[in-house]
């Protein structure tokens, strides 16, 4: 799904953009390889992440029909410090998916989480058109929880079991969004 060419979702203090190929950058693929950034991203820490593969993932969202990786910015940084993916765009039910990650660990701790997935969000509702949009949670980590529940997600359920976490079963909380809205 291609947006405006360098359309910008402002927030507070910094911005996204959908993200194209020449975005992806060193410290974007060495911060995927990082353990403690990499800890809850399933598909992700399957494989050793490399320039490459990285780049044909961001132009496999950017040409695809169904989800949109989007690069957060921060402050006068040039290059982008996390994402945010929408995907799993399903017209029928009018739902998606989201993701985050800030891959650039001197950004945490500055609601770059929080911004992002409101503004998203938004312009998700508006833009899209959609009523739902979740996200699914390991239990452990807290961290996300906080981000979705301060940028207005409810806790729906949770999945116990059914997802393996470090070899474990191990209990997923969904997290969503609705626009009231649409109906």
């Amino acid at each position: 799904m291609i947006l405006e060419q360098g359309a910008r979702i402002k927030f507070e203090g910094g911005w996204l953009r959908q993200l194209t190929s020449s975005d992806v950058h060193s410290t974007y693929v060495d911060g995927l390889n990082d353990l403690e950034v990499n800890k809850y991203l399933v598909g992700v820490r399957q494989n050793t992440q490399t320039f490459e593969g990285v780049t044909a993932f961001v132009r496999g969202d950017l040409n695809s029909t169904d989800s949109i990786l989007f690069g957060v910015w921060f402050g006068d940084m040039k290059k982008h410090c996390g994402t945010v993916r929408i995907h799993g765009i399903e017209g029928v039910h009018k739902t998606a998916l989201i993701g985050i990650c800030l891959f650039d660990k001197s950004v945490w701790g500055n609601k770059i989480g929080v911004k992002s997935l409101t503004v998203v969000t938004q312009w998700v509702f508006k833009t899209l058109k959609l009523r739902w949009i979740e996200a699914g949670i390991y239990a452990g980590n807290i961290a996300s929880e906080k981000a979705f529940l301060s940028a207005g997600y409810e806790w729906i359920y949770e999945i116990p079991d059914k997802y393996l976490f470090e070899g474990n079963p191990a209990k997923v909380k969904v997290f969503a969004s609705r626009n009231f809205e649409i109906k």
